[in-house]
């Protein structure tokens, strides 16, 4: 056992990060037939780097391409990856919070974190809203330092070569560095190396970073934005007061873990004071974002997904340590540490019983059975043309599931036609053949022309409802 006197809030930290490490890749791994809906998406899209793509930025795609290609697995690659991205996340934070605390507020603050939803359930499927975390929290960090240092030229050639980056995982980290630039120009020391040609050159360097993806984007008639307007009108958006208040409900188990340290932690322990500029900005850091979000989406009309505050809140638990003005104790550190354990044990074992026991009447996309469905269309396949299978196409899981699961994952045009596939020349797709899959009736894609065949495939699973093909074979040299 562990001694009280190795107990550390650097320990405890690591105990933190290493035990939701191992919960929310192992058990994931051991339970899931396939990859969720995001990752199929990327997948997809990953083989082919492309710079962009209709929906999004492609840093996301890139970083599943490379996980699989170290683990040679479809569905580990991307565990690990999101993982990863939530231990970054953690660490900055506390590092964030060193610099405003003594190590056990700083590691309070951070724990505090494993409380909200984002932290834990989203983080499962890895996506554009999780590679956001590092990259909010990491840039805060050093944003943070060069507020104590803003004559360094390696923070502000960092900062700009972060801001670069972090608009190729989500447009809306743009929001962030809106923040920044108003907090760097209210804030004297900052605003004064405004009088130096360091920010500039930051500003120059991120724009250099972004400029290839701009200019595909420009190349694109704005494609993602427009599909991220589209998005923001649909029917699974909401207003922005249900917005406002999803965002605080997510957050709500962090008070289980204030409970859980001290239940009288509020009212009854010593009092220390803060700077009042770091408290201010604890404040502007937390919630700043959140609210130009709300704004832009009251002047614009439109709705927003709750998904998209996952990022904004990343530095919520520090504001919170700051604001109570407490000195906390080890002892509170590990209680509260111990009850985030138990949270993340909990999506741990929701996981198993989800994929045991499916409570809608569809399995998650984690539970589809990848290989029988590659194996099935394969099948299909071969008894119909006899040649190798190059390219599927249809509902975008469907078929980049079916692509997936085959060892040399065919190459998946989204749709029925080759719009939203720019990796593929459509008269190669008829010489070689493309068989779709759809989750209801289709009309036969016009690139098959009359040369086609209809079937259908039946799994295993009998919550999957039958699955339509289209057999378009190769066309016959004449």
């Amino acid at each position: 056992m562990i001694s009280r006197t190795t107990i550390t809030p650097d320990r405890l930290i690591g105990t933190l990060i290493a035990f939701q490490f191992v919960i929310l890749v192992c058990v994931p791994y051991a339970f899931s037939l396939a990859p969720p809906l995001d990752v199929v998406e990327g997948l997809v899209w990953s083989p082919h780097w492309l710079i962009g793509t209709y929906k999004h930025p492609p840093l996301p795609s890139w970083l599943i391409e490379i996980s699989v290609l170290v683990t040679r697995d479809v569905i580990l690659g991307p565990y690990l990856v999101s993982q990863i991205c939530v231990a970054l996340t953690y660490w900055f934070v506390y590092r964030l919070g060193r610099l405003f605390f003594d190590p056990i507020n700083a590691a309070m603050g951070t724990v505090l974190m494993a409380g909200t939803y984002y932290f834990t359930v989203p983080t499962l499927e890895f996506n554009h809203n999780v590679i956001q975390l590092p990259l909010w929290s990491g840039t805060l960090l050093l944003f943070a330092h060069l507020r104590r240092h803003p004559d360094s030229w390696r923070l502000w050639i960092s900062i700009g070569a972060l801001g670069g980056i972090g608009l190729y995982g989500k447009y809306t980290f743009a929001i962030l560095l809106i923040i920044l630039l108003i907090a760097s120009l209210y804030e004297p020391l900052t605003r004064k190396a405004y009088t130096t040609p360091k920010p500039y050159i930051a500003i120059v360097f991120s724009t250099l970073i972004f400029l290839p993806h701009f200019r595909w984007l420009i190349q694109n008639n704005f494609e993602p934005i427009s599909y991220a307007i589209e998005r923001a009108g649909g029917g699974a958006t909401s207003s922005p007061l249900v917005f406002m208040l999803a965002q605080f409900a997510d957050h709500l188990p962090m008070a289980l873990l204030i409970l859980a340290a001290n239940i009288d932690l509020v009212v009854k322990l010593e009092k220390t004071e803060r700077p009042i500029d770091d408290r201010n900005f604890l404040r502007w850091i937390s919630f700043a974002p959140i609210v130009l979000t709300l704004v832009i989406f009251l002047v614009t009309g439109s709705a927003a997904k709750d998904m998209w505050g996952m990022p904004m809140f990343t530095p919520v638990g520090l504001f919170m340590v700051s604001e109570l003005g407490r000195q906390l104790t080890l002892t509170q550190l590990a209680r509260a540490t111990a009850a985030a354990l138990l949270l993340i044990s909990l999506v741990g074992i929701g996981f198993i019983v989800q994929s045991i026991s499916p409570y809608l009447d569809i399995p998650p996309r984690s539970n589809w059975p990848m290989r029988e469905l590659s194996e099935r269309v394969d099948e299909l396949w071969q008894r119909k043309t006899g040649k190798p299978l190059s390219f599927i196409g249809g509902s975008p899981f469907i078929a980049g599931l079916a692509a997936i699961g085959r060892e040399s994952r065919p190459s998946v045009m989204i749709g029925s036609t080759i719009g939203h596939s720019p990796w593929l020349i459509e008269e190669q797709v008829v010489r070689d053949g493309i068989i779709f899959l759809f989750q209801g009736d289709q009309s036969p894609p016009a690139l098959c022309g009359n040369n086609f065949e209809k079937a259908d495939i039946t799994l295993s699973d009998p919550l999957i409802p039958r699955i339509k093909v289209i057999l378009c074979p190769p066309k016959i040299a004449p």
